[in-house]
């Protein structure tokens, strides 16, 4: 007997996931979806998740085209917005992009193919500043090319960040990280980035720039640096107890966790004096020998009268500066 041809076929499993967490940013958004939707090669799906706007930023997810999905949420931050859009993400990498950037045409395929051809599990692209000038016109600005080292999780804590729209995941690596921080606001995508590495993630480059970084005025870091600084201390105590726990505080480690605390005392000095002092000691618990980040005047004055005493004369002469520049 002649049987009917097979027509329930399974649709094909997205190569790629792009997760588009979204806050009022109905200004930016279309655009940003439009250099998603440009993309060629893998095959992709779109999750826009609205972290409670009040703006029309549904209204343009959905205008883009069918193939976006939104999700909705009360407002709780990018990394719940980010932890949504994986959880509903099927793809086999995971692509995670601001609402107000853009991706070059073709990066997607181009990260897919590094990622398969070395077998690595983070894709990483060189980046461009987008900046707005005195028109309100974003241009394209430098172009960020950092090289990963030997110890990327030494880079990672201390000099080397790229956008979440930088960088291409694979799914296995992002279920091992187990979530983006939401306890870490402003330092979230940094340290999304750091704990790929601190889980065994093993990194590939691309030459080929990938994104266009909407830099605004007023970034999160800039309006509320003691925010910024408390997330830098949060997330270093963080891994000093771990690393301390599991016997993995080698010297470069210990080297990189003294940094970070002498940039967050220097940040914290004149806004914060307990979290100042808990950064200090913790500092000159790992290094004796600690001797501040800065300018080469407030390092010898540490050395002549110490630390605490050489802050005040080096914020006392800022303000000094300030004051003579407004009296101007």
């Amino acid at each position: 007997m002649a049987t009917e041809p097979q027509t329930d076929v399974l649709p094909e499993r997205p190569r790629v996931s792009v997760i588009v967490p979204c806050r009022n940013a109905a200004a930016w958004l279309a655009e940003t979806l439009a250099s998603v939707l440009i993309q060629t090669g893998p095959s992709l799906e779109v999750i826009v998740v609205d972290d409670g706007s009040d703006d029309a930023s549904p209204a343009v997810a959905e205008a883009a085209g069918p193939q976006i999905r939104l999700l909705r949420q009360p407002p709780r931050g990018v990394s719940a917005a980010r932890n949504a859009g994986t959880a509903a993400a099927t793809g086999e990498f995971l692509q995670y992009l601001d609402a107000d950037d853009l991706l070059e045409p073709s990066t997607l395929a181009a990260r897919v193919l590094a990622l398969e051809t070395s077998g690595a599990d983070i894709a990483l692209t060189p980046w461009v500043r987008w900046k707005a000038g005195a028109d309100g016109v974003f241009r394209a600005g430098e172009v960020e090319e950092t090289l990963l080292g030997p110890r990327p999780d030494i880079d990672l804590l201390t000099d080397a960040w790229w956008p979440p729209g930088a960088v291409l995941y694979r799914r296995a690596i992002v279920d091992r990280i187990g979530g983006w921080r939401e306890d870490l606001p402003i330092i979230q995508d940094a340290r999304f980035l750091l704990d790929s590495a601190l889980e065994g993630g093993r990194f590939t480059q691309i030459s080929a720039v990938g994104l266009r970084y909407r830099e605004h005025e007023q970034s999160l870091s800039r309006r509320d640096p003691l925010a910024f600084a408390t997330d830098c201390y949060r997330s270093a105590a963080d891994l000093e107890w771990r690393w301390t726990r599991a016997g993995t505080l080698d010297p470069a480690r210990r080297h990189a966790l003294v940094r970070v605390y002498a940039h967050v005392a220097r940040a914290t000095f004149t806004r914060d004096r307990a979290l100042f002092d808990e950064a200090y000691r913790r500092a000159t618990r790992l290094d004796p020998a600690f001797q501040p980040d800065g300018p080469p005047a407030l390092r010898l004055l540490s050395s002549w009268i110490g630390y605490h005493p050489a802050e005040h004369v080096a914020s006392w002469w800022r303000a000094s500066k300030r004051l003579g520049t407004a009296i101007r």
